[in-house]
């Protein structure tokens, strides 16, 4: 499947990776959309309305961004080819497309790499965070002061396959600037507006009654999910919000909260961001126990939520026959093991039907050295019934997959 996104004045086709071709262009977040994630995204930005005028800037973000995200690693990125005809040019680079694809924050490389003889590459990638279009927009100084900018949309990012990591969701990115020494109390202005109007949610879906928490990043105790583990790696935090429930009482991160660096602020003004997946809450709030069945296409999952109206979800079935098989292989000498790239494998080949990977044995063979993994991968849907033999036949797939692609010697 292609798709066309615009960057700079240019509108550019690429070939979308086969893990997202049913997750491209859904539309959730649509005016005509009855999508929980759009609901809960309409009901923040009305409750944040009334404590500060709000200016929406979603429209027409870029879907690519170019080079290589410092301190991201390489396997959590979805890469998009561009042929030499559809790459922008220097000139279109120079000509603005820079505020819409990069952001030397972000890790990209600089004009110092190229004057030490480093080319800037033609590599093209989903973007991972909303984060540096904000960044752009800041370092023009375009941003009103006082008023709380909206940016929202999907972004994407390779992960480990559980039930709640996600390999695209939806982002609301909220942006203020500030006037410097005030930054604590928006933060705080903004995460009780935020407590309230989830609290208003929770009694419209009667799921489970969530507490929501602002935690310092410094003391944060609980074990990072995939969510939080990869906003770490795109910038500062300074707090974490998390959502707990009776089932899960520590808590889960569903956003985080940053102030921009020194080389973004003025002598006058300081930059608060609010980072937060509309995706997650839509979980928590509704009871949905799988990230998948957000992306079912099956329309009995949104009859459940009629005009959008948060509702607690019910399962189609409560018994989906699961498949369990090992996988044992020797991995190549002298490597690491890429995991996150073994479990994008398995999305591939299974089109989302593994519902868990589980390492269940790590042998080192005495004398030679070699290194033994074995994983116990589960196949499930989560929206109909599974037969036997297609899961077979995934399962063979997969390790014809790991072996061309990640050079291990199957057991």
């Amino acid at each position: 499947m292609s798709c066309q996104t615009q960057l700079g004045s240019q509108k550019v086709s690429f070939q979308v990776p086969q893990i997202l071709v049913d997750k491209i262009n859904r539309g959730f977040l649509e005016v005509n959309s009855s999508h929980p994630v759009r609901t809960i995204k309409e009901e923040l930005s009305a409750g944040l309305s009334q404590v500060f005028p709000l200016q929406n800037i979603s429209s027409c973000l870029p879907l690519l961004h170019q080079g290589h995200p410092r301190g991201v690693c390489h396997s959590s990125i979805f890469w998009i080819t561009l042929s030499p005809g559809e790459a922008p040019s220097t000139e279109e680079m120079s000509q603005g497309l820079a505020d819409a694809v990069l952001c030397s924050h972000f890790g990209q490389d600089t004009d110092e790499n190229v004057q030490e003889g480093c080319s800037v590459p033609k590599q093209f990638y989903l973007r991972l965070s909303l984060l540096p279009r904000a960044q752009a927009i800041i370092q023009k100084r375009t941003f009103s002061p006082g008023t709380l900018h909206v940016l929202s949309g999907p972004v994407f990012r390779k992960c480990r396959i559980t039930p709640h990591s996600m390999p695209v969701f939806h982002e609301m990115l909220l942006v203020l600037a500030v006037r410097r020494g005030t930054e604590h109390s928006c933060i705080q202005m903004l995460v009780e507006n935020i407590k309230t109007t989830v609290n208003s949610l929770h009694r419209g879906a009667s799921g489970v009654k969530p507490s929501i928490s602002l935690q310092e990043a410094t003391s944060f105790g609980a074990e990072l999910n995939d969510f939080a583990a990869f906003e770490w790696q795109l910038g500062e935090i300074q707090h974490f919000l998390c959502v707990g429930t009776d089932t899960e009482p520590s808590g889960s991160c569903v956003g985080v909260i940053r102030t921009a660096p020194e080389e973004l602020k003025s002598q006058e003004l300081g930059v608060v961001s609010a980072s937060l997946n509309l995706d997650l809450l839509a979980m928590l709030l509704c009871g949905i126990s799988d990230w998948r069945m957000l992306w079912t296409w099956d329309r009995r999952f949104l009859r459940q939520f009629p005009q959008g109206e948060l509702r607690l979800f019910k399962s189609f079935s409560l018994y989906p026959p699961s498949y369990v098989h090992d996988v044992s292989f020797w991995v190549p000498d002298g490597e690491d093991f890429d995991e996150v790239a073994f479990h994008s494998l398995a999305r591939r080949v299974s089109g989302e039907m593994v519902v868990s990977i589980q390492l269940r044995d790590n042998f080192q063979q005495p004398g030679t050295g070699r290194r033994s993994l074995c994983y116990r991968v589960t196949f499930q849907s989560c929206d109909r019934a599974l037969g036997c033999r297609e899961a077979a036949e995934m399962q063979l797939r997969f390790r014809e997959e790991i072996q061309q692609h990640l050079g291990v010697t199957l057991r």
